[in-house]
């Protein structure tokens, strides 16, 4: 091979070196936006399920106060649900304690409000979420107490 046709091809390899870094960055600059959608998504929804676990433990431990104490504790049941809901930093919008029914069973459902961070993002895939949205927790058991 000649000097020349050596020369040739290291221009031509060091072009083309330059053309792909131009494509990578171009493909790059075209999935950015779907990227940062999916990673805000999976935070909202990460959040949005920690609030509703954490609604549904306090209404657990709440419904479990009240099966085995008597209805006339019902207090003790508010102030053990505000405090599981309250060491997670979650607001407890309604609470609400029924029983025990003809069937023995008592009931509590507890409800809180949810702020997501960029409703918008899914409003864009067609989704229609609004600020705060409401997310609630429930829980039955059989009344073990007295009534």
């Amino acid at each position: 091979m000649t000097d020349k046709a050596c020369r040739m091809l290291s221009v031509h390899g060091s072009l083309g070196d330059r053309a792909e870094r131009g494509t990578a960055l171009i493909e790059f600059t075209l999935i950015l936006p779907l990227l940062l959608v999916l990673t805000v998504g999976a935070v909202d929804f990460g959040r949005a399920f920690f609030v509703k676990n954490v609604l549904e433990q306090s209404a657990r431990e709440g419904v479990r106060l009240r099966a085995v104490t008597s209805s006339a504790d019902s207090s003790l049941v508010r102030d053990r649900v505000l405090q599981v809901a309250n060491s997670s930093n979650v607001t407890v919008k309604d609470l609400l304690v029924e029983g025990p029914d003809a069937n023995r069973q008592v009931h509590v459902k507890v409800t809180g409000s949810f702020n997501w961070i960029f409703p918008g993002v899914f409003n864009l895939l067609g989704a229609n979420f609004t600020n705060p949205a409401t997310l609630t927790g429930e829980a039955w058991m059989r009344n073990e107490g007295s009534s």
